[in-house]
């Protein structure tokens, strides 16, 4: 991306790789977490592939949302990959808290940055210094995800060894 706005080249297209890869990665994810109930696992599957098939019918009538920030992609992607961490959160409930801190952080991290893309299309004609405000905040939310991560990495994988 870097190095398409170095040549002056639009790299907003490439956004939509991220939505899309991050809910179809995150949503197998959840699938599969979701193992023992059929009923749930079935749910999440069959909201992928609408999800999939709702924004697939909108990029065919409305290719030129390549070059935008694409909301309806936005909030569909990134809400139903949280309806899938609370699915999972409300099984854990009476189950073990296995990736609890992943799910919360991301649940987290969605919400804000669902909001925070939201408003990338009307800060377009803004100031660059709000600009930078927003962006910021999204990255403040991307290390609050990744600290919850590491969490869960120290109290679930890390092995205590003495020396």
């Amino acid at each position: 991306m870097e190095v398409l706005v170095l040549f002056k080249i639009n790299n907003l297209y490439l956004i939509h790789l991220y939505f899309i890869g991050q809910f179809i990665l995150l949503g197998l994810f959840y699938k599969t977490l979701l193992g023992n109930n059929p009923l749930q696992k079935k749910i999440v599957v069959i909201s992928m592939y609408s999800g999939l098939l709702v924004l697939a019918v909108q990029y065919l009538f409305e290719p030129e949302l390549f070059f935008k920030f694409n909301l309806l992609e936005i909030i569909l992607t990134s809400l139903l990959v949280v309806f899938f961490a609370l699915l999972y959160l409300y099984n854990m409930l009476l189950n073990n808290k296995r990736y609890y801190y992943i799910t919360v952080g991301l649940i987290i991290y969605l919400l804000a940055s669902t909001v925070l893309f939201l408003v990338g299309n009307l800060t377009i004609d803004l100031s660059n210094d709000f600009k930078l405000i927003t962006w910021n905040l999204n990255a403040f939310f991307v290390l609050v995800n990744q600290l919850f991560i590491l969490y869960e990495w120290n109290v679930s994988f890390r092995t205590n060894k003495a020396i």
